[in-house]
């Protein structure tokens, strides 16, 4: 070869004139530009990173630990945990176990104790009559996090002075330990987006923050003493960014109390409950392996990876295994933790970084403005916002806009379950209820199988096999995400529910006589697939009782149908 190909220099505005040729008029950022998060735009193409969009660069001290939950303090389940390769231990506290660390050698096992319903002041009196030690853990008090959830919240000066005062005596008896906890999986699980969960975790930080400086640690101290566990999401980079763009608010939030050095904050990254599904729970090991894949590349210090079947029940050996082994398999065959910051220098990921974090600090404002977290609790404030943020993430879901796939998309009606699907129990209340993507869905497929016998729709096809193909499995998709088996037949016959299939072209020419045809043989409920247009009125006169389309309510049309009967 004689010399370098040279390529002609494009510009990004030249590349965006081409695409809007193409576009043919759509908007630009209606076509290819959507929102991830409030206020966190991702574009098609990133050539450039904005000017300040650098995430704080905080090396770990070592790759990512995998923490495996182990509810009700089971020593069998810890036990096999441990031989199942897993570092790190999510346990109830109790002072008993919390003791037994100092007997095993340092850093080998890092464990994270949760109160479990405990108050700070329960947890205080438990410290002081256990022996000092200098054993790495976590205990996890999150006073603020768990008012969250209460329908009725108390006053939180008490239990933010304990929280003071269990900081103070860590640091004299209990060296090693963080004493501190800011979990958002409870606004997580209750539909927080990533801007709100980020802002959330910032004005929870500041306050308890001043909460341990009231109680005599210097802002350096009580930095040392406040951890971070944070829920991953589905949308793997937009995740990723989430975690790098919370150490960089962290890093801006301690040098506005005045910390003089920066401070490692150790993140607990925790796989998304509410991405679960019980029907199809093998998908649940696809949605963890990328949960997993953006917590790291976030980088989070310890990783909980859930079971696969951990929504139908509490996850049984061969689950426990499985998440264990994502995690491990990730790391040692797939080297992730290896580099620092994997997205570091990444135009798209540096990017939506910094936009996240300019969001999530104006939100953590807002929340000041307002009087704090506390005040924004007890008033009720977060809450009504997350639940604006759940109703309109539902409104996506029962679209399909946001597919759920397994249950929304692609629901297989003759999978054979690894354990019956578990009834939700009636709702008890609480402030920030616990949602799951696919719920709406699970219970439209949990009707259908009350019924007998099963509820089944009659395809009604026009034209030939060609034709009819792209509507006849759209609208074959469409039923079995409630539970409802389909059936073909290009002559009308009788059905409880019918659902007429083919082209724009045999609809203007056909579908009028055939829906007549349908309710003349006894079709209780007849449908169209595909938007009417101009002939809605034609179609409606002759008997349609409705369409079936991309965008419209899913769940409210199956729930409709699975009243017509079988």
């Amino acid at each position: 070869m004689s010399g370098a190909v040279a390529f002609p220099q494009v510009t990004a505005a030249q590349w965006r004139a081409l695409v809007e040729k193409e576009l043919a008029g759509k908007p630009f950022d209606k076509a290819l530009v959507y929102e991830a998060a409030p206020g966190v735009a991702v574009q098609p193409l990133y050539t450039e990173a904005p000017g300040e969009a650098v995430a704080a660069r905080e090396p770990a001290e070592r790759w990512f630990r995998v923490c495996m939950r182990v509810p009700g303090g089971d020593s069998a389940r810890e036990a096999e945990e441990i031989a199942g390769g897993a570092e790190a231990l999510w346990v109830p506290f109790h002072p008993r176990s919390f003791a037994d660390l100092g007997l095993g050698p340092p850093g080998e096992l890092r464990t994270v104790f949760d109160p479990d319903g405990h108050s700070v002041a329960d947890v205080e009196s438990a410290l002081r009559a256990i022996e000092a030690h200098a054993v790495p853990c976590v205990i996890a008090l999150d006073p603020l996090g768990h008012a969250a959830g209460c329908v009725t919240t108390a006053t939180m000066a008490p239990e933010l002075a304990a929280l003071g005062r269990v900081a103070r005596l860590a640091a004299e008896e209990f060296p090693a330990a963080i004493t501190a906890l800011v979990a958002t999986e409870r606004y997580h699980d209750a539909g927080a987006d990533a801007v709100d969960e980020l802002g959330v975790a910032l004005s929870t930080g500041a306050r308890y923050l001043h909460a341990l400086v009231d109680a005599g640690l210097t802002i350096d101290q009580a930095a040392a003493r406040v951890a971070v566990r944070m829920a991953v999401g589905r949308d793997t980079f937009l995740e990723l960014c989430k975690l790098r763009a919370l150490r960089v608010c962290w890093g801006k939030l301690l040098v506005a109390c005045g910390a003089p050095k920066a401070h490692r904050l150790e993140v607990h990254a925790v796989c998304s409950a509410r991405t679960l599904s019980a029907r199809d729970p093998w998908v649940n090991m696809l949605r963890v392996t990328t949960q997993v894949f953006a917590a790291v590349l976030g980088g989070a210090d310890l990783v909980t990876p859930s079971a696969f079947d951990e929504a139908l029940s509490a996850g049984g050996a061969l689950g426990r295994r499985v998440a264990r082994n994502t995690g491990l398999v990730l790391r040692e065959e797939s080297g992730l933790g290896r580099v620092a910051d994997p997205g570091g220098g990444s135009y798209y990921v540096e990017s939506v970084t910094d936009a996240l974090a300019r969001a999530a600090w104006q939100r953590m404002r807002e929340i000041e403005a307002e009087g704090g977290i506390v005040a924004a609790l007890e008033n009720g404030k977060i809450q009504q916002r997350i639940e604006a943020a759940w109703q309109a993430q539902l409104r996506r879901i029962v679209t399909r806009k946001q597919a759920v796939l397994g249950v929304s998309e692609f629901a297989n009606l003759d999978e054979v379950l690894p354990a019956a699907p578990v009834r939700a129990a009636p709702g008890g209340g609480e402030a920030l209820p616990a949602h799951r993507d696919a719920e709406a869905f699970e219970a439209l497929r949990a009707r259908a199988e009350q019924k007998q016998p099963p509820p089944e729709a009659l395809l009604s096809t026009l034209g030939p096999f060609a034709e009819s193909r792209a509507r006849a499995g759209f609208a074959a998709g469409f039923f079995a995400a409630g539970g409802i088996r389909t059936r073909e037949g290009g002559e009308p016959q009788r059905a409880a529910i019918a659902c007429v299939c083919g082209s724009d072209e045999r609809y203007a020419a056909e579908a009028v006589e055939r829906v007549r045809a349908l309710k003349a043989a006894g079709c209780g409920r007849v449908l169209l697939a595909g938007k009417p247009g101009e002939n809605e009125k034609a179609l409606r006169e002759a008997g349609v009782d409705g369409f079936v389309f991309v965008g419209c309510d899913v769940v409210g049309v199956l729930g409709e149908l699975l009243e017509v009967g079988s």
